[in-house]
């Protein structure tokens, strides 16, 4: 076919997402695809005919421009694999080397197309078969990763029971569900951080807060630790169901997109509203009346421009700079989160979540910037206890300033919780074994902070509570649902290729309080 030539743009501009999306399995949905698709093509589109005067034809224009694309998306690989290369004291991978050199290579490459005496169509078939094998190769891999999922996977996987109230509601208060991404205990804080978190504490106690000081994590990681309070239920039944060996972690967003405790206060009259991080899964929620995340890329497109020769030119000016991003986002979020309460007229329920002291760690404990060489330059624990001190400082205005939004005789409840702890160092390859962990390693990563202020529910209160109880203990006071406890039981997963294969590690936990 003579017009062969014609399917190389389209397929060199798909190529590269569809191959990202390969290769991130059951974090990504293939809706996600859609938005860096349309830009891709779009670009394919708008550069072939500028081509094509430039080499005097289509043919030779389309060729050209499937070798373009081709290094174009290929910059973030090549830079990685070059990285550790030095000419002249400065790394290949710097874009100042890098960019050039791609440039001369693929115009090095564009006039020998222009001037070789091989016909444009036998050019063609050759990046024909180039370009599907790479799609084929993908589509094979995300073929069997579809036809191995259990069926359980595509809808909901736990059921949960709608909850009833069984009288009119005591008092329906605004509800503010504030997740501090890995933030841990004042235990593992004293004793593995040499970090006395007491004050803080205090503070929250002053305010009127119960602090579950032997509180521990129910799972993990995040996902599954929200997925497990949002849904009051734990999801062991997710091993059966979706299976022991599964690497899916779609069934766990898909919990957090249709949690159960939004709907329940959604037909208590509330409205929900999500501000959420840059982690796609919790950034927005299609359930929610508003959601506030700080304006950029979705996640899986944002991993995409990593991947091109344009992400260092973005860079400059500041766009795709997780470190600048992750500090104004957080800054906007707090103070959007203050303010709340004047801005709704009904009843709300706020679920925000926030990456810190999660790394990246960009701020400094007064709240400036912390530049990525500084943190570089530092131990991680370290840095870890920077951003914890700003979250420290961050906590108590925001406490201060919703308290002082609501009259005494119409408080509303805040629960302020760690998902997880950070990870203990060599645990951080995401290839960890598990069922290898030591008992110091897994208190530093399942001990969270746990801290509540419900007043008039303070009695059904104790120190070793887990989140999994969190809302059955509000809505019982509350709403009286009349929802039984479950056990405060703490479960690891074996590693990422058995997401679902859980181990409990309750017994692992001892009760550090007096």
């Amino acid at each position: 076919m003579k017009t062969r030539f014609l399917l190389l743009p389209p397929l060199f501009a798909l190529a590269p997402v569809i191959t990202l999306f390969a290769n991130n399995l059951g974090q990504a949905r293939p809706t996600e695809m859609l938005l860096p698709i349309g830009a891709s093509l779009a670009f394919a589109l708008v550069l072939w005919p500028l081509l094509a005067l430039l080499l005097r034809g289509f043919a030779r224009s389309a060729v050209a421009l499937a070798l373009f694309l081709l290094l174009f998306f290929s910059y973030g690989h090549v830079a990685r694999l070059i990285g550790g290369v030095s000419l002249g004291g400065m790394s290949l991978a710097n874009p100042k080397l890098l960019l050039p050199m791609i440039a001369i290579v693929w115009l090095a490459v564009a006039r020998l197309v222009r001037r070789t005496p091989l016909p444009p169509e036998r050019l063609a078939t050759i990046l024909l078969v180039v370009v599907l094998s790479m799609l084929g190769t993908s589509a094979i891999g995300i073929g069997r990763f579809y036809a191995a999922r259990q069926p359980a996977a595509s809808g909901t996987p736990v059921p949960t029971a709608a909850i009833s109230a069984h009288t009119p509601p005591v008092r329906r208060p605004d509800i503010y569900y504030i997740i501090f991404d890995r933030y841990t205990s004042a235990a593992v804080l004293a004793s593995q951080y040499h970090f006395d978190n007491e004050p803080t504490l205090d503070f929250l106690r002053e305010r009127g807060f119960f602090v579950a000081e032997d509180s521990r994590a129910n799972y993990l990681v995040t996902a599954q630790s929200l997925a497990s309070s949002l849904n009051l239920t734990h999801i062991l039944d997710l091993t059966g169901r979706v299976g022991r060996e599964s690497t899916d972690w779609i069934p766990v967003f898909q919990m957090l997109r249709e949690h159960r405790v939004a709907r329940f206060l959604k037909s208590q009259g509330y409205r929900y509203i999500q501000v959420g991080p840059k982690w796609n899964v919790t950034a927005r929620n299609p359930y929610a009346d508003a959601n506030y995340p700080y304006e950029t890329l979705p996640e899986f497109s944002m991993i995409l421009v990593h991947t091109t020769a344009l992400y260092p030119i973005l860079y400059k000016f500041g766009v795709g700079r997780d470190d600048i991003e992750k500090f104004r986002r957080i800054n906007y979020q707090l103070d959007l989160l203050g303010r709340l309460a004047g801005r709704e007229q009904q009843p709300f329920f706020v679920f925000a979540h926030f990456l810190v002291p999660h790394g990246p760690f960009v701020f400094n404990r007064d709240g400036t910037l912390r530049a990525p060489d500084v943190a570089a330059a530092h131990p991680e624990r370290e840095n870890y206890l920077e951003q914890l001190e700003f979250v420290n400082s961050r906590i108590r205005e925001l406490v201060t300033r919703i308290q002082q939004n609501y009259p005494p005789d119409t408080p509303p409840v805040i629960v302020i919780q760690g998902d997880e702890g950070p990870y203990p160092g060599r645990t951080q390859p995401h290839a960890f074994d598990w069922s290898q962990v030591t008992d110091d390693e897994i208190n530093e990563k399942m001990r969270i902070l746990n801290a509540i202020y419900a007043p008039g529910c303070e009695a059904a209160f104790y120190p070793g509570q887990t989140p999994v109880n969190t809302f059955r203990m509000i809505f019982n006071c509350y709403f009286d649902t009349r929802l039984e406890l479950l056990p405060d039981t703490s479960y690891m997963y074996r590693d990422l290729h058995h997401l679902y294969d859980f181990i409990e590690v309750t017994g692992r936990l001892p009760a550090t309080a007096p």
